[in-house]
């Protein structure tokens, strides 16, 4: 893109002709820009929905490089892929863009065993797809040299997210038709942040960056309460609905030039303390005592190392590779607390997690046909943190392989890139044979032991535009 500089010997360069075109009235136009994109930011993250329960990008650039942008981070999203990579932008830049995800997922023979024959059948076998909208991702970013050495920057985004909704329709059997829906017919989890950020290059080869990420977090569940020997509770509609209005966060990154052909990136995104605060109801029920109550929970985001190279054989063409460590093991457990007993009877309920740390290769590669256009592709393997004894479909997840194409298109000042992106679930990898507590404990006012099985697989659809203006 015109003005990005991503050799180390073309940085003087790209200062000086900065200053011979007027350096203080760019600085001052892009003083008002980065004024007003915090306003415009704060506002956007009011209307940020996610995907699943990691990004599957941020910015069309990344997205279609498969997240391996460590090394490359020359867009203002590097504030979240590595906050060292803005000192390579030597005018004022703007991006804006959107992703938008669509998941297909389909649960085949679910079906639930065991319970006490006396209060009702066994439940199931049923099939069903999900009914997920399809979700918009909107993120903004700005940035621009402000001294020597010195560049600062702005961006929102959405760091985590999951949004997954099923059918649960009750046929005239008493039954709801998508048993699942006893579990969860939809969830939600989401933290959308604002991160401004700070970078200074010490010399041709090291640059550091520094970001704060100002943040809000959603969550909450919606399910059927399954109690077939109560019929003034069997079916009715529980929605628990949670928010954190402020939580914070940090970004640091480290990149390294040793040579022309040749980047390093470092980064770090720290752990979010998450203290949700909401409501827990039971919906369509009369004379029954503390039938919504307050409810609070911790549900924390976890932290992540991302380290990547760059390899430039040549001046149109690049390879890339990351690998990221996420720390989803302080995902233990979670209790949801009442501040009376619901329905006069529960205090609280316990949800045992007991996921796994997790790393993603991330690989990809970019060819600079000319000087207008660039092709972009990308794969990469995301490693479920949810062990098979506590998966349930509040957190539906599985081994991913992702891969995507995406093109760059250059206009002068003016740039656009696009990316489509298609995620594989296998079939084999979505499969509980009664293995899992957190599905069992749905169904538990069934009497016996209830063993909930089922199988899955699924697909995701993704597709993310961005456009790039320099000032």
């Amino acid at each position: 893109m015109t003005g990005v500089s991503t050799l180390p010997e073309a940085r003087g360069a790209g200062l000086k002709y900065t200053k011979k075109r007027g350096g203080g009235k760019m600085r001052k136009r892009g003083f008002t820009a980065f004024v007003a994109l915090w306003a415009v930011a704060f506002c956007m993250t009011v209307t940020a929905w996610a995907g699943n329960v990691d990004t599957y990008g941020i910015g069309a650039k990344a997205t279609a490089l498969g997240g391996a942008f460590s090394a490359y981070a020359d867009d203002p999203f590097a504030i979240y892929y590595n906050p060292a990579g803005l000192t390579q932008i030597k005018q004022p830049m703007i991006s804006a863009g959107a992703n938008v995800i669509k998941p297909v997922l389909r649960v085949d023979d679910y079906r639930v065993t065991g319970m006490n024959a006396a209060v009702t059948d066994d439940v199931g076998p049923a099939d069903m797809y999900d009914q997920s909208r399809l979700l918009a991702v909107p993120h903004l970013g700005f940035t621009m040299p402000v001294g020597k050495g010195f560049s600062a920057g702005i961006a929102a985004y959405v760091p985590f997210g999951l949004d997954i909704q099923w059918k649960h329709d009750v046929p005239a059997s008493g039954y709801c038709g998508n048993p699942g829906a006893y579990n969860s017919y939809r969830s939600w989890y989401m933290r959308e942040v604002v991160t401004p950020t700070v970078a200074y290059r010490f010399n041709d080869y090291w640059s550091i960056g520094a970001g704060i990420s100002l943040g809000k977090t959603r969550s909450g569940v919606e399910r059927l309460m399954f109690a077939p020997s109560v019929a003034a509770l069997h079916n009715k509609r529980v929605l628990t609905d949670l928010d954190d209005d402020f939580n914070w966060s940090f970004n640091v990154g480290l990149m390294f030039r040793p040579a022309k052909s040749l980047a390093m990136g470092l980064t770090y995104r720290g752990k979010t303390d998450t203290d949700l605060e909401g409501t827990t109801e039971v919906r369509g029920i009369k004379g029954i005592p503390n039938s919504k109550v307050h409810a609070k929970t911790e549900i924390d985001s976890p932290d992540q190392i991302q380290a990547g190279i760059r390899y430039m054989p040549s001046d149109r063409i690049s390879v890339e590779a990351d690998l990221v460590w996420t720390h989803w093991s302080t995902v233990k457990s979670y209790t949801v607390k009442f501040d009376r007993p619901l329905l006069g009877s529960v205090s609280s309920e316990y949800f045992p997690r007991d996921w796994d740390d997790t790393y993603q290769l991330r690989l990809g590669a970019e060819w600079k046909v000319n000087g207008t256009f660039t092709l972009r592709g990308s794969y990469f393997y995301d490693p479920t943190p949810i062990p098979d004894d506590t998966l349930d479909l509040q957190w539906p997840d599985a081994d991913k392989h992702t891969f995507a194409l995406g093109t760059g298109l250059s206009f002068g000042n003016l740039s656009i890139d696009t990316t489509i992106q298609y995620t594989w679930i296998q079939s084999r990898q979505l499969q509980v044979n009664g293995e899992s507590g957190n599905l069992n404990n749905a169904y538990h006012k069934g009497g016996g032991s209830p063993r909930v099985s089922l199988e899955a697989d699924g697909h995701l659809w993704g597709g993310a535009l961005t456009m790039n203006y320099q000032f």
